[in-house]
């Protein structure tokens, strides 16, 4: 047998997983399931932006193999397909290690894709319903949309070209808070702040937030701080290109604010729902599983709605809402045989802090350093929740699998 082939098709599989954005620990795992079908005991390491997998071979040596991988978006199909595809290599492992490099390229040429102009479009959907969603009403849900499709032209052509991330999102949010402010200047009477938080979660980092805390909370220190890193990154993008956008345009926009809309519990739902929607291209989720995660986004706010209304304090009800969530991810993943991360990435969308995100960059820079202060910790003090509520529910399942095995 050709080890230094299937070491290369295992590190393959593993580098297309968490190229598409899959959690460390199913790349890791993943990778030490494929060596031991084929008798191997492997040590496997994953970062962010790269994947080692060595192993003891029975000739003696001991071959290691090293992937770097390129920054990119997720992709849930692209997760599903090559988890399908892991799941198949161990089922039934070919004879000849060659074959998973076929594999692997085989099932990346069979993934489905949105077309871009679809994509750019879920984005005014998902910033015009999560303007609804912060009680904003018609006019800003409109604003918001129109600032968000500017800003998902800007992030598709400088994807196309190759720009690198912090580039892209700094532009991206210049472009964004450019819009929101243009409109504001022309008359019409809107929150700009409830309007910019509806537009700004195409780009809010607040879930990178909640991996980062739940990599630290798992024990992967080295994968936490390097997602913490690039939280931090693209949070200062998203404020520094916003924040010029504020100090060039805010004057011109000191228009009479529209009054915040109170909206029942019910639309509350509906629009989470459509909201997370809007992101299924985006994040290219396909056929049922994209309807599947929306529900899921829909239900979690519908747990936390109901955990406010008996009581919960902000944290306990993020806290909660999160492991609701994660059960029905959970429950989804074992009835289709998917990853639960495929349906946590848009599902979490409505609880992760994506307005306290923007209120805390906006504080800080109008120097206004107490509330700023305020608002960052309590942005992390929901981004914790949220990770904890996700962890003790996976965690639960481990344990009970393990013992009934």
């Amino acid at each position: 047998m050709d080890y230094d082939l299937l070491l290369s098709g295992c590190c393959e599989v593993a580098r297309q997983l968490l190229r598409h954005g899959a959690e460390i620990q199913r790349v890791e795992d993943t990778a030490r399931r494929i060596l031991a079908a084929y008798g191997l005991e492997g040590d496997v390491f994953a970062i962010p932006n790269c994947v080692w997998v060595s192993t003891p071979c029975p000739d003696g040596r001991i071959r290691t193999v090293m992937r770097r991988v390129p920054p990119s978006s997720v992709d849930i199909e692209g997760i599903e397909r090559f988890n399908d595809l892991s799941r198949r290599l161990c089922a039934n492992r070919p004879e000849d290690p060659g074959e998973i490099l076929a594999l692997c390229r085989e099932t990346e040429a069979e993934l489905r894709r949105y077309p871009a102009w679809l994509c750019v479009a879920g984005y005014f959907v998902g910033a015009f319903f999560f303007a609804l969603f912060f009680s904003g009403g018609v006019a800003e849900a409109v604003a918001a949309g129109l600032a968000g499709l500017a800003c998902g032209v800007c992030l598709t052509i400088l994807g196309r070209v190759g720009a690198n991330g912090f580039l892209t999102t700094l532009a991206s949010a210049f472009v964004l808070g450019g819009t929101a402010y243009g409109i504001g200047a022309l008359g019409a009477s809107i929150s700009l702040e409830i309007t910019i938080a509806g537009a700004i979660m195409v780009l809010v980092p607040g879930l990178v937030f909640t991996n980062f805390m739940s990599d630290l909370l798992t024990g992967d220190m080295v994968a936490g701080l390097a997602t913490f890193a690039r939280a931090v990154l693209s949070a200062g993008a998203i404020a520094l290109g916003a924040g010029i956008a504020m100090a060039l345009f805010r004057e011109a926009a000191s228009t009479p604010a529209g009054a915040a809309v109170e909206y029942g519990p019910v639309l509350y739902c509906v629009f989470a729902f459509v909201a997370c929607l809007g992101f299924c291209p985006a994040f290219n989720a396909q056929g049922v599983g994209a309807l599947l995660c929306c529900l899921g986004g829909m239900l979690g706010w519908a747990v936390y709605l109901l955990a406010v209304g008996l009581g919960a304090n902000i944290f306990a009800a993020s806290l909660i809402a999160a492991m609701a969530v994660s059960a029905w991810s959970e429950w989804m993943a074992r009835r289709r045989r998917c990853p639960a991360t495929s349906y946590l990435v848009i599902a979490m969308f409505p609880l992760v802090p994506g307005l306290t995100i923007y209120q805390a960059m906006d504080y800080g820079l109008r120097g206004d350093t107490d509330l700023f202060l305020a608002t960052f910790f309590r942005t992390v003090g929901i981004a914790g929740c949220l990770a904890l509520g996700l962890l003790l529910v996976s965690s639960a399942l481990g344990l009970m699998r393990r013992a009934k095995r």
